[in-house]
């Protein structure tokens, strides 16, 4: 399959769209803490509803999967997704923030895996990388969501307004994009058993959860992306309360500043596949711990708006291919009686535990300090992704259940 194949385009327009709906609520989070009058306590319990809800989306993603397939599972939640963001833009209460963002992180729980699982399978097919580029028009998408964010909040428009108007045009391109997937179903992305090599006599026990923890070989490499992601979790969720509270930006600036983080973060994932090809999955993944780890220091001390911005493109370069990298290698490893999909789950499952705890450990440690000793906090984590990025070097079938 061609860069340019039918099949690639569908693909890397939904990983935009998803993103689009979130990078459009991220410059307005400060909007919504000053509406509600939220300490960055209560805020980080609030944002901490959405990885809850993503958790519990990538715990029954897998069975969802194998039963809608992936492209009905992108064309039924990716919409849901879009929607589900009216709830918290028109909150009145902390309760009523809590269970929209809950609600939303359900339902990308489901596309995460769904669209990640997809790009695999793609991958896997045409035996050529696509998985950084998928994610780097994610990062476009986030790009363009915050600038247009941004600028709606600068115009003086309400979360509220922008959400009623906009989201409901995000879900119906998000349905038409789905629609262009593949419909043929694949076994890469169908649950595996072993019913055939113990003569139909599969473990039922096995194949009926709902969701199955990842093979014991595997889960050094589904924690490597963790400190990284931390990084990542960051800059969506508190870039935009530091710029705004400590830096003093307006919302044009704020999103400006998270515009860099994902516009270089876009760029580097553009050509992850060609730099993996270049320099080994390896050697890129441990420049790109380096850079989140410079990146998120830099941003945490910045004394101006210039250098946040500059500290934000370093970040967004360090966090842009550790993930995708996790993502093709834990698709690749064959593990019995799991297909793709769960694999795909339970490195999502491990690696969005980032998104849970990063919101509420920066937010009581800002209240306990200040925001930019909440954001250094995060510089052990990313030092142990890139401690942990030799696991990349394994490869083979992880045969330990």
């Amino acid at each position: 399959m061609s860069e340019r194949s039918p099949s690639a385009w569908p693909i890397f327009g939904v990983f935009f769209i998803e993103s689009v709906a979130l990078g459009l609520w991220i410059p307005r989070i400060p909007d919504i803490k000053n509406n509600l009058a939220l300490t960055d306590s209560l805020l980080g319990v609030a944002l901490l509803c959405m990885p809850i809800g993503t958790m519990l989306g990538l715990a029954l993603a897998g069975r969802v999967i194998d039963r809608l397939g992936l492209r009905e599972t992108c064309r039924v939640f990716l919409p849901i997704w879009s929607l589900l963001f009216l709830i918290p833009a028109a909150a009145g209460s902390l309760v009523a923030l809590g269970l929209g963002l809950a609600l939303a992180g359900f339902a990308v729980g489901m596309i995460e895996t769904a669209m990640n699982t997809e790009a695999a399978r793609q991958e896997n097919t045409s035996r050529r990388r696509l998985m950084s580029r998928c994610h780097g028009f994610w990062s476009l998408g986030s790009m363009s969501g915050a600038l247009l964010g941004g600028l709606l909040g600068e115009a003086g428009i309400s979360v509220a307004r922008q959400s009623l108007i906009l989201m409901p045009i995000v879900a119906i391109l998000g349905v038409l994009i789905a629609s262009a997937l593949p419909t043929a179903s694949s076994d890469f992305a169908v649950r595996a058993t072993t019913e055939e090599q113990l003569g139909g006599q599969g473990d039922q026990s096995e194949s009926s959860r709902l969701f199955r923890w990842p093979a014991t070989a595997l889960l050094p490499l589904c924690c490597m992306p963790l400190g990284v992601m931390m990084v990542e979790g960051a800059f969506i969720d508190w870039s935009a309360v530091y710029a705004r509270e400590v830096l003093e930006a307006s919302p044009l600036v704020v999103g400006v500043i998270y515009a860099a983080f994902a516009s270089v973060m876009a760029v580097t994932r553009l050509s992850g596949d060609m730099l993996g090809d270049r320099f080994g999955d390896v050697a890129l993944a441990r420049a790109s711990g380096v850079a989140a780890v410079a990146g998120i220091a830099g941003f945490a001390l910045a004394p101006n708006v210039a250098a946040a911005f500059f500290a934000a493109a370093v970040a967004g370069a360090g966090v842009a291919v550790v993930f995708p990298l996790a993502v093709s290698a834990v698709a690749r490893r064959h593990t019995p009686g799991r297909s793709a999909a769960d694999n795909v789950a339970g490195l999502n499952m491990i690696s969005f535990s980032a998104f849970l705890f990063a919101p509420p450990l920066i937010g009581f440690l800002s209240d306990a300090t200040n925001l930019r000793i909440a954001l250094l906090a995060l510089v052990p984590g990313a030092l142990v992704s890139l401690y942990l990025t030799r696991e990349l070097m394994v490869t083979g079938s992880s045969d330990q259940a």
